[in-house]
């Protein structure tokens, strides 16, 4: 059971929204369209989504995937598309994809609400519609409810307007129809890059062209709504001409002066001389100059004034062009626990009249370090998902929300990582003993501190590369296999440990060497004492002070007999001599891998790491790891080598092969010394194949104190 600790009183960001949806229609289908409107006029937010035209066997030209990536749609609806076809567009876009009819029951998209079940505006009284029977222009430009749809709601008060055509068009002006009434309480919260105000579009359709309909309904599903402000009108070329819709137009352009030319006037099916009649009809100025957009803070007080200019036909898709997340945002405080399930609550800021669905998103600093990935989520939630960085769960609409929340520890997190990709696993032996280390409670940054790493390979007693070497000389073998390794560094622990005086420390200088031995011994890491070299038995001896002190006369521990201490004219000699457990993690390659951790932990507070872990995947294949663990929110699989010369093309092979299966985010490669920029193009390659990001801590990273020997 996790041990619980109390957080305090933590800030939590909560956005209420629906989820929104896209909708797969056959490019060339008035039907498909028409009844996708219909849908997206029933739906919170209907009006922001899109509507996309496919291709047979399911083809999607490059405007269209562009809509997607940028709509920030949850998943996709069906409207007369094959499986087949839905299937193959799903999968080139990436999201789940349910049949329109089944819309309000399966899904992602199903989490949302009726427009009028939120609680609507004073003004207007009324919202017009189209109705089944009008021409197509106007269920694009005001919304429209099937007869099926409207007798669902024949008992709700919806105060419907039947417009005629002219008062359809004049009521997109105004933001009066029906699609208006979709984005009641519903704002964007973000925007990327910043967005200016943009001129006017009127849009123009003649003979109710398919593409001028379809074009528009997307253009306007992307227009910028709470940031910045580019109204977009569609309108019939056959009939403006002869409604009073110039009044209206002219009134609607009384706007901040933050862009020049006041209205684009554009169309797929109106040759462009038609364009300009209509615009000048309309009293609008022709305007040649390159238009500019800018966003001023405050809103400036200068307007726009008549005679109002216009330009013909210039892509609007460039003022379109943004990422968006929509929703309505409150903050609220919550008493968070680790190890123990904690709940935050807040009123809904969004006014329900009905309950329906919704989507709620909730950010806190409790998250930072969690992957974002949907498992570890329902660790939290049971459900939820991550978002956009937040965490997210459909939920009842209602007045208040409540949820609880069990936020796991990173160690808990990688646990449920690795149990979802391996049938087993375990701290390999160079882990336990890492683990073993690092329980002494000794504080790991020390490793990074200037000449210590260095001073304790200097003290290491050679054993078990030494007896491994001599045992591959008289085997006569290049590599030895597993088990003799292993054999050799169980037989080499026997071994006595080495001891070395301050200038005996390779590649320092005496006071270098002096003060990271001192700071050894400070930690607890190494030992101080006396040596005896006998002249009797021939053996040196080291010998701790603690053992000296107790003695009146230096006496050789080997064959009892007098003799003298090392010394020099000054007195006896100090000598060092590394802690057992020290010398051994050193000795098999350990110190590298703690040393690794701690200048990662050191770069990113929200890490956790195991240092070496044995696994068993589902088809018994056995591999390892060095470093497995969590870094600043990704799975990081790694190896760590005593030197950068070791990461061959082979074993880079091996190594982000173990990474990929394991399904991290990053490879790790670490060295205390140089890696070659040679090596580092080839680990890039690699990854860049695996689609794994690379990261890698050399010389610079682990030992940026230390000056590499000449």
């Amino acid at each position: 059971m996790s041990e619980v600790e109390y957080q305090g009183l933590v800030p939590v960001r909560a956005t209420i929204l629906p989820a929104r949806a896209a909708y797969l229609v056959k490019a060339d289908s008035r039907t498909g369209f028409r009844r996708a409107i219909q849908e997206a006029s029933t739906r919170w937010g209907g009006v922001t989504e899109p509507i996309l035209p496919v291709g047979e066997e399911g083809q999607l030209d490059e405007w269209t995937k562009y809509i997607v990536s940028i709509s920030a749609v949850e998943g996709l609806v069906n409207v007369d598309l094959s499986i087949d076809e839905a299937e193959a567009a799903a999968s080139e876009l990436g999201l789940p994809w349910v049949s329109i009819v089944h819309i309000d029951n399966y899904g992602p998209v199903r989490l949302t609400s009726h427009p009028s079940w939120l609680e609507a505006p004073a003004h207007p009284t009324s919202w017009a519609v189209s109705q089944p029977s009008s021409e197509l222009w106007q269920a694009v430009a005001a919304g429209e409810l099937s007869d099926e749809h409207l007798d669902l709601m024949k008992n709700q008060d919806l105060a419907l307007a039947n417009q005629s055509p002219d008062g359809i068009a004049r009521d997109q002006l105004l933001g009066h129809t029906w699609l208006d009434r979709t984005m009641v309480s519903l704002n964007e919260t973000y925007a990327s890059p910043a967005v200016p105000s943009t001129p006017t579009v009127l849009w123009v359709t003649s003979g109710d062209d398919l593409q001028d309909n379809w074009h528009f309904w997307n253009a306007r599903a992307l227009s910028p709504r709470t940031f910045a402000n580019m109204p977009i009108f569609l309108v019939p070329y056959e009939d403006v001409l002869h409604w009073e819709f110039d009044k209206h137009l002219l009134s609607s352009l009384d706007r901040p002066n933050e862009f020049s030319t006041d209205v684009i006037v554009t169309s797929l099916s109106t040759p462009e001389a038609k364009l300009h009649d209509l615009a000048e009809s309309l009293h609008l100025r022709r305007e040649e100059s390159e238009i500019t957009t800018s966003r001023s803070f405050p809103v400036t007080t200068e307007r726009r004034k008549a005679p109002f200019s216009y330009t013909v036909r210039p892509d609007v898709r460039r003022f379109i062009n943004f990422d968006r997340r929509y929703g309505v945002v409150l903050g609220a405080d919550a008493h968070f626990l680790t190890g123990q399930e904690s709940s935050v609550a807040f009123d809904s800021p969004v006014t329900f009249v009905v309950e329906g669905g919704t989507l709620v998103q909730l950010e806190s600093r409790m998250f930072d370090g969690l992957p974002r990935r949907d498992r570890v989520a329902s660790l939290i939630i049971d459900g939820a998902s991550w978002r956009d960085g937040s965490l997210q769960v459909g939920a009842y609409a209602t007045a208040k929300f409540k949820f609880d929340l069990n936020v796991p520890r990173l160690p808990e997190v990688l646990a449920v990582l690795l149990q979802d990709q391996v049938r087993s696993h375990s701290i390999s032996d160079k882990g336990s003993l890492a683990a073993a280390f690092q329980r002494r409670g000794n504080e790991m940054d020390a490793l990074l501190e200037p000449n210590l790493f260095e001073a304790i390979r200097a003290l290491t007693t050679p054993r078990s590369k030494s007896l491994t070497r001599e045992l591959a000389e008289v085997l006569g073998e290049q590599e030895l296999g597993r088990e003799i390794l292993e054999l050799a560094q169980s037989w080499a622990v026997l071994g006595k440990r080495a001891y070395k005086n301050v200038t005996r420390v390779e590649g320092m200088k005496g006071p270098e060497a002096a003060a990271a031995l001192e700071r050894l011994c400070e930690l607890g890491w190494a030992e101080r004492g006396l040596e005896i070299k006998c002249t009797t038995c021939h053996t040196s001896s080291f010998l701790e002070l603690d053992t000296v002190v107790a003695k009146s006369k230096a006496t050789c521990p080997a064959c009892d007999d007098s003799q003298h201490y090392t010394r020099t004219p000054s007195g006896p000699t100090i000598f060092y001599r590394l802690d057992g457990l020290v010398d051994r993690a050193s000795d098999q390659g350990v110190f590298p891998h703690l040393l690794t951790i701690s200048a990662l932990t050191r770069k990113e507070a929200h890490s956790w790491f195991l240092p070496g872990v044995d696994m068993v995947f589902h088809d018994d294949v056995k591999n390892e790891a060095d470093v497995i663990g969590l870094y600043g929110g990704q799975f990081a699989v790694g190896e760590v080598k005593t030197s950068a010369s070791e990461f061959t093309d082979q074993q880079l092979q091996k190594d982000v092969a173990v990474a990929s299966r394991l399904g991290a985010d990053v490879y790790l490669m670490a060295a205390p010394d140089e890696i070659s920029d040679e090596t580092r193009v080839l680990a890039e390659r690699k990854c860049l194949e695996a689609g794994l990001e690379l990261l890698v801590l050399g010389r610079e990273d682990l030992r940026p104190s230390v000056t590499p020997a000449s």
